[in-house]
């Protein structure tokens, strides 16, 4: 929290006057009470602000009447030369302003304090990642407020492409409606559910999560936002704030396919030798109108790569959730050792043949784990 002093500050040094409480008020010479700043500037995450004060020609027995304005200032504690205002972190994206009036008996005008809160902390989450690899990872959740509750999760950034939302309001409801579907199916309230789910998603304070199983290459949204329960209903304390992170392709295995065809009518007879590579392969038929395909000549980009490495991933973590076994799908969907394929074909288009090594360890979903090779139907 930061606080500009408008003013120079008060000397220390006042006339005997100020400690001196009048039993009866002089009003030739009435109390006057003297502030070290009249005017504050506080960030968006607000806080306590002592204001400093001085009263000379005090009266026995009466103190100062301190009331705002605005329902985001609250007076606090009066002391004896010192006066607390508590400024409420601000939710709204622009500035605001607001004052308090000082007041103190027969003294001849009240005092105005006025105060200028900025926007609202738009970052009040700091992410740390740690043991990257192509499909795990570790995140540090780091809050500004260690007291408060919050949500430390990531997902896979194609949900907002499939999903349609496009803004934080929208997905922060889908998320807690979600939530709450499953909490009525199990009997629970959203609070109670949020309690118990597993793993842990709210935290307070700084929060160490390890993310296993995420797809090579794809890029995830690291995402926090503060929110608190309270049966059924919730109240989102903090904006949400985000952080992009991409998750690099593994290593890729020197696999050289080498691919021979024909070609009668319309039917394409494949013959595929994988070389040394003893495991499972992906074999893509793709024709001309596909976003994989690639003129003669050409090579795949890293781009073009890693759409197709996702496709494959995704059509094998459709299987898996459907009950399949990752060798299950690689037996169904792939090929092993010198293989054999036809094909009917559209005379009136160009096709490409993609060929790439796969893997699955210790039963996790199937990755790419080779370059594509290429080669052209003619």
């Amino acid at each position: 929290m930061r606080i500009f002093r408008q003013l120079l500050p008060l000397l220390l040094v006042f006339c005997s006057s100020l400690f001196f409480a009048c039993e009866k008020v002089d009003v030739t010479n009435p109390p006057v009470v003297v502030l070290d700043c009249y005017e504050l500037n506080v960030d968006g995450g607000g806080g306590d602000i002592a204001l400093f004060y001085a009263v000379s020609n005090a009266i026995k027995g009466e103190h100062l009447t301190v009331k705002s304005n605005v329902d985001w200032i609250k007076p606090g504690e009066i002391g004896s030369s010192k006066i607390i205002l508590h400024v409420e972190s601000s939710n709204i994206s622009e500035e605001r302003f607001g004052f308090v009036t000082i007041s103190y008996p027969y003294m001849e005008d009240d005092i105005k304090v006025y105060i200028l809160q900025d926007k609202q902390l738009l970052n009040q989450y700091r992410f740390e990642i740690s043991d990257l690899t192509y499909n795990s990872c570790s995140v540090s959740y780091i809050p500004s407020d260690e007291n408060r509750p919050y949500m430390a999760n990531i997902i896979d950034f194609e949900y907002f492409k499939q999903s349609g939302i496009s803004d934080e309001r929208m997905f922060i409801e889908a998320e807690m409606n979600n939530y709450l579907a499953l909490a009525q199916r199990n009997n629970m309230s959203l609070e109670e559910l949020m309690q118990r789910v597993s793993p842990q998603l709210i935290f307070r304070g700084v929060a160490e999560r390890q993310f296993v199983g995420m797809q090579p290459g794809a890029t995830y949204l690291v995402y926090s936002y503060g929110v608190e329960f309270n049966g059924n209903s919730y109240d989102v304390t903090t904006p949400l704030h985000s952080m992009r992170l991409e998750l690099p392709m593994p290593s890729m295995y020197d696999v050289k396919f080498s691919v021979y065809s024909s070609i009668s009518g319309n039917v394409a007879s494949l013959s595929i030798d994988p070389g040394s590579w003893s495991g499972y392969y992906s074999v893509q038929i793709v024709p001309e109108d596909s976003i994989y395909y690639v003129e003669q000549g050409s090579y795949l980009s890293d781009k073009e790569i890693k759409a197709l490495a996702s496709m494959f991933y995704t059509n094998a973590r459709k299987a898996m959730s459907s009950g399949a076994s990752a060798e299950q799908f690689m037996r169904s969907s792939c090929y092993t050792g010198f293989s054999q394929i036809s094909l009917p074909l559209d005379n009136a288009r160009r096709y490409m043949v993609i060929v790439f090594a796969v893997e699955s360890k210790n039963g996790e979903v199937p990755i790419m784990r080779s370059v594509p090779s290429l080669y052209y139907l003619s």
